[in-house]
Parts: C-alpha cells; sequence; structure tokens
C-alpha cells in the first residue's frame, strides 16, 4: 500500500522528532521536544520550568536578522549568513537555541535592577506602558558615544523590560548555539542518515 503525501510527510515529522529528542537529552535532563504550530512567528520557544522546547514544523532561515518580541532585532554574524543547512540541519540549530537558553545563564547588569525600579517604582510587576521617552532619559549617552551604540543599549534594557531577556544574552545564546552547530555537524548528519532522513 502507498502512502499518501500528507502520511508519508506525517511519518517523517515524528521520525524526526525522535532525533531531535534523542540529540537533545544529553544537554538538558529530563528536555523534551515538540512540534507547535501555533508559536508566533518564531522558529522555536523554550519553557524552562516545564523542560519543554517547542519547534515550528516549517522552519524558516532568516539570515539578516533576529527579532526579540519587540521592534527590535540584531544582525546576526557572517558566519551565520555563510552557512549553508541541508533541509533538516535548521531545526537542529533552532534546537540548538532553544537548547542555549538552559545552558547560557544570562547576568542581569544591576543598574537594570535599578533603573526598573525607578521607572515602576514600587509596583514591579504591574504591568502598563511605559513612556519611550521616560527610558531615554533615564538612559542618557555616554560622553563621545556613537548613536547607535547609545539606542544598541536602549534597546537592551527595553527588551529585558519587556521580555525578562536581554538583546546581548540573545545573541550569546545563538553564538552559542551555532559554535555548537559545527560541532556536533557530523553527528547531526549522521542521526538524520540512520533515519533515513
Amino acid at each position: 500500500m502507498t502512502l499518501s503525501r500528507p502520511r508519508i510527510r506525517e511519518r517523517r515529522q515524528k521520525e524526526l522528532l525522535g532525533v531531535l529528542n534523542e540529540f537533545a537529552k544529553p544537554y538538558v535532563s529530563g528536555i523534551r521536544v515538540r512540534f507547535n504550530n501555533h508559536i508566533a512567528g518564531a522558529s522555536g520557544q523554550s519553557d524552562l520550568e516545564r523542560k519543554i522546547i517547542y519547534l515550528s514544523p516549517r522552519q524558516r532561515l532568516k539570515a539578516d536578522s533576529i527579532g526579540l518580541g519587540l521592534t527590535y532585532a540584531y544582525r546576526i554574524g557572517p558566519k551565520y549568513r555563510k552557512m549553508k543547512l541541508g533541509r533538516y540541519e535548521m531545526y537542529f540549530l533552532t534546537l540548538l537555541h532553544e537548547i542555549g537558553h538552559f545552558k547560557v545563564k544570562e547576568k542581569i547588569p544591576r543598574s537594570y535592577l535599578r533603573l526598573k525600579k525607578d521607572i515602576l517604582g514600587n509596583d514591579l510587576d504591574h504591568d502598563r506602558m511605559i513612556e519611550i521617552s521616560n527610558i531615554e532619559n533615564k538612559i542618557k549617552p555616554l560622553p563621545g558615544e556613537k548613536e547607535s551604540s547609545w539606542k544598541l543599549r536602549l534597546a537592551d534594557f527595553m527588551s529585558w523590560l519587556a521580555t525578562d531577556e536581554t538583546i546581548s544574552h540573545h545573541m550569546k545564546v545563538e553564538n552559542w548555539a551555532i559554535d555548537e552547530f559545527e560541532r556536533k555537524r557530523k553527528l547531526i548528519a549522521k542521526l538524520l542518515s540512520n533515519q533515513g532522513l
């Protein structure tokens, strides 16, 4: 009996998910990888508390920039742009990025904590709109600092304020993932080949 295209795609997705789970286990004890069609505009998402990584079944290679849940994005280095990825390799690169959120611990600058208290007062858990001009008044350009550097510092703080993660930390996670992908690329190829993918 010949399988229809949707059934073949479904079977391959199940096999790929098995390989991704096998690959992730040595990195984080008890980790589970799941496909999720409803990740808003992202290739992957980490649930650090429940130890679940959600991957979009449709991975897109966007080599120009990565958005961070705000209007901010950062450019990915030339090394990433030059990578030629096979059909299933992008899943592993995204998976490694999400694993990176477990492995690479963020160090929040103390100045960010002070600024947050200064801007929000004692009501630190209260969600409310904050005027960008209010933040700009608190984070002034340093003497001789380029405007682009100042804007990156602003974006870094605002990203942390909105998403609990700085842009600079996200970049460290991405760099870790790229380096780890290159280190494990032969293993990834072997795992895919063994599964007939």
